[in-house]
């Protein structure tokens, strides 16, 4: 007589095991749904908190006035953590990040005509409202269009390890675009800077790797191009008009 080996458990086994399972991965999505619930919500709070303190305004943007990078394909985000742009390693006038109610963040490139515009504008609020705003430059050099963008941006770091940073940013903005070599350490010389220690470090491209992270850092953020800015974090995209600009300080300060 044949015999029948007959395990009547296992198909229970199974069954419990497949319930197992599934009630795991529910509470795993339940967690995960849960989580983002709860960062959405903070996000949400964080960003009517900062509406009703007037610290986020109705910012215009100017995509016409502003040189566009090419190949730039990420979304850029309207508001941005000021942690990510406000770094203290930056040419920075103004206030301490502490005790700044308006920090600025540009990005810009030597070579860019829009950021040429605005060079003017910028250094124009800085002296009116350095005493309460704090404005910091940013290198975005779009190398593709301007072929000696990332060399100024590297000449403009060995301007600011002598302390002139912003009296060479001001010398390369007024001669843009010309900005190849001979030009650079001409302009370093009539800025008052060592020629020789000012040479040796463009020579040895010592700041690089600092240029390389502000261009990353604006390609990660999804800018597209020169100059863009940050105001507290919130993004304005192109050359802004002198007395747009002003306005929007006077009303991020109130």
């Amino acid at each position: 007589m044949t015999t029948y080996d007959l395990d009547l458990d296992r198909p229970a086994r199974g069954k419990g095991k497949r319930s197992l399972g599934c009630a795991i991965g529910g509470w795993a999505l339940f967690a995960v749904l849960f989580a983002l619930i709860i960062f959405f919500g903070y996000r949400v709070s964080l960003y009517y908190g900062k509406i009703r303190r007037g610290e986020l305004i109705d910012l215009p943007q100017f995509g016409s006035r502003l040189t566009t990078a090419e190949g730039t394909s990420v979304i850029a985000p309207s508001v941005v953590d000021r942690s990510e742009v406000e770094s203290p390693d930056e040419p920075a006038e103004g206030p301490p990040a502490q005790e700044a109610k308006l920090t600025i963040v540009e990005f810009a490139d030597f070579q860019c005509p829009f950021s040429k515009d605005e060079a003017t504008v910028f250094r124009t609020l800085m002296r009116k409202y350095g005493d309460r705003v704090r404005f910091v430059y940013r290198d975005y050099p779009l190398e593709s269009l301007h072929p000696d963008a990332k060399q100024a941006a590297l000449a403009a770091e060995c301007a600011r390890e002598q302390g002139k940073f912003w009296a060479y940013h001001d010398k390369l903005f007024v001669n843009s675009p010309t900005l190849a070599f001979p030009d650079l350490t001409r302009y370093a010389e009539e800025t008052g800077l060592d020629p020789v220690q000012f040479e040796k470090c463009l020579v040895d491209e010592r700041y690089k790797d600092k240029v390389a992270l502000d261009a990353e850092l604006a390609g990660k953020l999804g800018l597209r191009g020169t100059p863009t800015f940050f105001l507290n974090g919130q993004r304005v995209e192109g050359a802004i008009p002198a007395d747009i600009f002003e306005g929007l300080v006077q009303k991020l300060l109130k």
